[in-house]
Order: structure tokens, then sequence, then C-alpha cells
């Protein structure tokens, strides 16, 4: 079969098969359905796996097995992916005429404080771009490293006391920027028993603490530092997400940790009061990825540099004063 013959993006979706071994994983990652992707894979065992006289995948368990032929052409394939990323960028960009769509992931504690920021500007500077957002999940670091994603806004540790995968420096090698640094803070509803008494160690661990689920994860920084300490806050509740986290705050004596500016965002829509952490924990950097096969894409270079620019101009960072104890 010749080239021309074959539909480039069953190739692309060969690659992510090849790395994720399950089609209802493949489907989560181009956010399509089961069946798209079922449909999809037997177009490409037509047009390819038919010239290869190879099946490509067969059925093991659950997921999915490649065949020792797929499995050669893994590393052949992601060349060719960044070859073809390179190839296909136009030489200049007109962001008032430019109508492609990026693919951008933001962790729901960024999204508030960044894309107000930027968002009403880029509609005048580039009015005909198209974002498609998403919120971050477990495999949105890998899906920048695969080209499955154009830009990644995360927030990442700078204490040496994170475990895997929090601090900066399990970031992957790819291109980044920082957006921003702020500290964490505790959030307790407003008319809280704790607020009449002093603010320190002992009221913190008094209160038990509502844990966020992040990239479906619950553990991180806070429960390493208290673990070293022998210390323990105790745990009665585990939400999806921070929103869910501020409304059972406002209507219970539990507690929530998060960083001050989306802080600041969650006690204008809740009944919350800000309290700084009672102990030190180093800050937390916010950053933006992406791939290395767009580094030097113009309409990206363009699309990294407006929206640093506008979280320089617009991200405000007022964490709460220090309390006496």
């Amino acid at each position: 079969m010749q080239l021309a013959q074959i539909d480039l993006n069953l190739l692309k979706l060969m690659l992510i098969l090849l790395e994720e071994g399950s089609v209802s994983r493949a489907a989560y990652q181009l956010n399509l359905s089961q069946s798209a992707i079922s449909k999809q894979l037997t177009k490409l065992r037509e047009q390819v796996g038919s010239a290869l006289k190879d099946p490509l995948f067969i059925k093991a368990g659950t997921g999915l097995k490649a065949t020792a032929k797929a499995q050669a052409m893994e590393q052949p394939l992601r060349e060719w992916l960044r070859l073809y990323c390179q190839m296909m960028v136009p030489n200049h960009f007109d962001p008032q005429q430019d109508e492609r769509e990026f693919k951008i992931s933001i962790a729901e504690n960024a999204f508030p404080v960044v894309v107000p920021g930027f968002m009403q500007s880029l509609t005048q500077a580039a009015p005909k771009l198209k974002l498609n957002i998403a919120k971050t999940h477990s495999k949105s670091l890998q899906l920048v490293e695969q080209s499955q994603l154009d830009l990644l806004i995360i927030a990442r540790d700078t204490d040496l006391r994170a475990g895997f995968p929090w601090h900066i420096n399990h970031l992957p090698e790819v291109p980044r920027v920082t957006l921003f640094e702020d500290e964490n803070v505790c959030l307790v509803r407003k008319n809280h028993p704790v607020l009449t008494h002093p603010w320190n160690l002992e009221s913190f661990l008094s209160l038990s603490r509502i844990k966020i689920s992040v990239e479906e994860q619950t553990r991180w920084l806070l429960d390493e530092v208290l673990l070293a300490q022998g210390k323990e806050s105790p745990d009665m509740a585990v939400v999806a997400d921070f929103h869910s986290a501020a409304l059972l705050a406002q209507h219970s004596d539990m507690s929530m940790i998060c960083t001050s500016a989306f802080a600041n965002q969650l006690c204008e829509r809740y009944e919350l009061k800000m309290l700084p952490m009672p102990f030190h924990l180093g800050p937390a950097k916010y950053f933006m990825l992406w791939p290395e096969t767009q580094e030097t894409n113009p309409a990206h270079i363009w699309l990294r540099e407006f929206i640093q620019k506008k979280c320089l101009e617009s991200v405000k960072i007022n964490p709460p004063a220090p309390l006496d104890s």
C-alpha cells in the first residue's frame, strides 16, 4: 500500500495505543468514545496491518497487547511524529487571521487565576483562534511529552520535602517557563470556632482536613511534612475538586489547603476565611509547559509569550500576613 492511501492520523493513534495498551485509555486521551477508537483501530489494521501482514494489536484481558512488529515501530513512529510536527509549522503567524485550535490543559487551582487575565485580550488579539481547555489529570505530563497537548499549566512544589510527582525536579525534560509563585494557605468558614483562639500548629492540627484529588492523587507536601514530624492532621473527607472542598468547608468545621491567589477567589465566592500556614512550607511554582516539537512554532511562541505577559500583568499574590500565636 502506498503512503498516500494511509490516513496519517491512524499512525498517531497507533503510537497512543502502543503507549497506553488500552482502547479506553486511548479514548480518554483523545476525548473520543471507545467505539470511535475501535472503529479507527479497525481502519488501522485494514490500512497498515494488512500491508504489513500483521494484526498490530491483539486482545489481552481487558486491554491490548502490541505484536512484535508493532512494538518495533514505536520509536520510528515517535520520530516521524516529531519530524512531521516540525515540517508542518508555517513560516509565519498572523494572530488576526489564524484559525487553528490549541489543546490546553490547566490545573483547577490555576484556571481562575490565569485564564481570566488573558482571555478577553486574546479574543481581541486573535479573534479566530480557538482554545480547547481541559482539566489536568495524571496523564497530562505524558500527553505533553507525546505532543498530544499544546500547552500545560500546572503547579509544583519547590519544597524539597515534596514527594513524587509534586516536586519541580519531577517534571519531565520538556520546555517550560515559570508563570508565578505562590504560598499555601488554610481556609476555614468565616464563623469557625478556631478563629476565636490563637492560630498556631496546635490549632491547625485540631482541624479535620478536606483532601482534594489532584491529578488522581490526594497525598502531597503537607502530608510528607506532618509525617516527618510525627504529627497528623485528621482527614474526614476526600473530594474530586477544590470548589467541592470550598463548599464543604463553608458548611462544616473542616479546613482545606490551597495556594493564596486561588484562595482569594474562593473567599469571594464562599463564606471562607484565609489563614497562613502555622509552619513553613516552601512555595509552589506555576509552570507552563509545551512539547519540544512545538518549540519553534511561530504560533506557539506567540501564544506562550502572550499568556506569560498577561500573567505578569494580572496575577496578584496576596497571602495573609502571619498571625501572632
